[in-house]
């Protein structure tokens, strides 16, 4: 077979944040026993957990003013070291915790409204060679939802 062309995928690093909102009542094991479920499979699959993922409990309530995330007082926050830290297989199993039978229904969600216009990133794709590709763009954000896992 006769090869025309190689093409790579290019996608943008990232950094992740995610945010374990527990319900009051299992706050405190959630939040001890979802970074020990981590540290273990961490070392396991024999990945050094300090650098791929950090762990914080908030002690307020927020909204994150670069990326407008909602943060609850007592949510556990779990953070890529740096950009594409954390694999993706990793990631999978964060988002689906809620499944598992030790948290089924142990979780908890809620919105905030009206925050407004506020000025975001844009990558114009189709940008004109003497444009620039990153510009800004004011949008109205209305809320922030999370969605109910229990």
């Amino acid at each position: 077979m006769k090869i025309i062309s190689i093409s790579d995928v290019i996608t943008n690093s990232s950094s992740e944040v995610f945010i374990i909102h527990s319900k009051p009542e299992f706050q405190d094991e959630i939040n001890e026993e979802i970074p020990e479920l981590l540290n273990r499979i961490c070392d396991v699959t024999d990945l050094n957990i300090d650098d791929i993922m950090e762990f914080d409990i908030s002690d307020e309530t927020y909204i994150d003013q670069d990326w407008y995330y909602y943060v609850h007082k007592g949510d556990l926050l779990i953070y890529s070291v740096s950009d594409n830290t954390i694999p993706s297989w990793i990631m999978d199993l964060i988002q689906s915790i809620n499944y598992m039978p030790k948290f089924k229904n142990k979780f908890s969600g809620y919105y905030a409204k009206d925050l407004g216009k506020k000025d975001l990133p844009y990558y114009n794709w189709h940008h004109k060679p003497d444009e620039p590709a990153l510009t800004h763009r004011e949008v109205e954000i209305e809320s922030i939802q999370r969605h109910h896992l229990g």
